[in-house]
């Protein structure tokens, strides 16, 4: 299967149709601060002609080897469609993206060392082989979010929602207006996070704004969402869709969490 960015969709409908509260103060895997903005380096990779998963897989331990012995080790997850916006006349270019999770400074680090040691130099050369990989950057923020399961569940699904703002409706609208939803109380979420997507060098061709995330254990957990929006929940986003944004749809994607620090 093949990915494009413009495909994903982070699941808006969601946050509305779930409880929510707030992150407690936690800290990821890898110390990433769970109330504050952090980087995700994005990659839409495509494997070069004669490359196998099993390849390019031996070539990411490799990197994992180097990130840890260099003291720049990043949370790596991969996803892969599963539900897109594609069709015949509209494919998609890419057979998975990988997304690298850490704070902005260390992934400036990483970035430098990765340039400049001999064996980073050694390992771009390998990757770009075995890949055709498109890199672009990212801020992130969680609106709501299960640390502990986010932190332990590395086989899960994820849907994305692009969205652009109204005229006239700023961010800081915007952003109360989550707060609002997120704020809500309730003991049975079928999600485990819900994260706004920014893009920041290379955006240039991303299809909205911003993009809404929201994270799921398996199929099953997004589909007891599907169902509450079916039985008449939808009826929650026509303030925020009237008001606040245009946003594309969903899409869903696997994820797995391929690598954390420390592991």
């Amino acid at each position: 299967m093949k990915l494009k960015l413009s495909t994903f969709s982070f699941a808006f409908l969601i946050w509305l149709l779930s409880p929510f509260t707030h992150a407690d103060h936690h800290e990821f895997v890898g110390g990433i601060d769970v109330d504050a903005p952090f980087n995700l380096q994005v990659q839409m990779c495509a494997p070069a002609e004669g490359v196998d998963q099993k390849q390019y897989d031996a070539f990411l331990n490799d990197y994992f080897s180097w990130s840890k012995k260099h003291d720049v080790e990043v949370t790596f997850i991969r996803q892969q469609s599963l539900f897109t916006h594609a069709n015949a006349k509209n494919p998609n270019p890419y057979d998975f993206i990988e997304f690298l999770a850490t704070d902005h400074r260390s992934a400036g680090q990483g970035w430098d060392k990765w340039l400049t040691t001999k064996d980073g130099q050694k390992l771009g050369e390998t990757w770009g082989k075995l890949a055709q990989c498109d890199v672009k950057m990212a801020h992130a923020k969680m609106i709501w979010t299960n640390v502990e399961a986010m932190n332990t569940d590395r086989e899960r699904v994820v849907t994305w929602n692009w969205c652009t703002r109204k005229d006239g409706v700023s961010w800081d609208q915007l952003n109360a207006k989550h707060d609002t939803v997120a704020a809500t109380a309730g003991d049975n979420p079928s999600n485990i996070g819900w994260l706004a997507f920014f893009p920041h060098l290379g955006g240039a061709n991303a299809p909205g704004e911003f993009a809404h995330i929201v994270v799921y254990p398996d199929v099953a957990a997004l589909m007891e969402s599907s169902a509450r929006h079916a039985q008449g929940g939808w009826r929650l986003l026509d303030d925020y869709y009237t008001s606040y944004a245009n946003c594309h749809g969903e899409s869903a994607s696997l994820e797995t969490i391929m690598y954390q620090p420390g592991d």
